[in-house]
């Protein structure tokens, strides 16, 4: 994308572009043979103490359906693990089990060498000055 094509499109779109390019490499590199909604469900299962599969779904934008779907292979796969509620027994969570938290481990090692491989482009000042934008409250 030029400068001209740059300007006309919208920072909406432009982030969802860099954002599907950039899950879809990790999810490339990091060895698991993990689809991008999956390797995106561990990153957010990661950050979360404790997450149930609908706020899953809205994190990563799915449905129902797809994020049920998502989770269940992952827990079949023995990358994630649920739980019921000790003080509501109807409600269920999902966390990382061992395996799931090494391949977080090795996503955050293919994510940090992508992002040394931008800072090389655009250089280490602006890499920061977009992660403190994008660490913003603004939406």
């Amino acid at each position: 994308m030029n400068v001209t094509e740059a300007s006309s499109a919208t920072l909406i779109d432009l982030m969802s572009d860099k954002h599907l390019f950039l899950r879809k490499k990790v999810a490339e590199l990091d060895g698991e043979g993990l689809n991008r909604t999956e390797t995106h469900i561990l990153a957010v299962v990661e950050k979360a103490v404790k997450v149930s599969i609908s706020e899953i779904g809205r994190a990563v934008n799915l449905t129902r359906q797809g994020t049920h779907k998502s989770v269940l292979g992952l827990i079949e796969r023995g990358y994630l693990e649920e739980s019921q509620d000790s003080d509501n027994r109807r409600d269920r969570y999902v966390r990382l089990t061992s395996k799931g938290g090494q391949t977080c481990n090795r996503q955050l090692a293919v994510k940090r060498e992508l992002e040394l491989e931008i800072a090389e482009k655009l250089g280490q000042e602006h890499v920061e000055w977009l992660k403190r934008l994008l660490a913003e409250d603004w939406i």
